[in-house]
Order: C-alpha cells, then structure tokens, then sequence
C-alpha cells in the first residue's frame, strides 16, 4: 500500500475525534499544529530540536483522545500511529 493511503488510514480515527471535539480543542489543536510546522528557536540544538514537536504532537493526540474519542475506541500511542504509517509489524 502506497505511503499516502497509509497516512490516510492512520489518520482517519484521529479525523472522526477532531470533528467530535469541543471548540477548543479545535483552537488547541490548530495552535499545536502551528507550534509543530513553524521554526523554533532550539532547532539549531541537536537533541533538543526533535524532542519539542514529539511533545507537541503527544498533547495534540492525547487532547483529540480524551475529548473526541467514543467510549469503545482504543487509545493508540504515537509510536502504533508512526508503525501504522510506515507499515511495520508489531
């Protein structure tokens, strides 16, 4: 399966939360999307520049859990999203 499928199947729960989300998790989640594609100041630093859009994203994906999730939906981490997408195995 070609790459952007995988994204779009790994994406669409994610998508079902975000439209059943209050409003401001949908404010959140545009300011977190924001914080995660614009230049920071600490990208020059080599360890750290990486470890803030990984923290970003784990809010963005827990908020959308909590607040759009159905009751029966499993909560998946960010690393069974990034497996999912790139198609390894568990």
């Amino acid at each position: 399966m070609p790459l952007k499928h995988r994204i779009k199947n790994a994406a669409k729960p994610f998508i079902a939360q975000y439209r059943r989300a209050p409003w401001w998790v949908k404010a959140a989640t545009w300011i977190l999307i924001g914080l995660i594609v614009l230049p920071d100041p600490f990208d020059w630093i080599p360890g750290i520049a990486f470890l803030d859009e990984v923290l970003y994203a784990s809010v963005l994906l827990h908020i959308l859990h909590k607040y759009g999730a159905l009751p029966d939906e499993d909560k998946r981490s960010p690393k069974d999203l990034v497996n999912d997408i790139l198609g390894r195995k568990k």
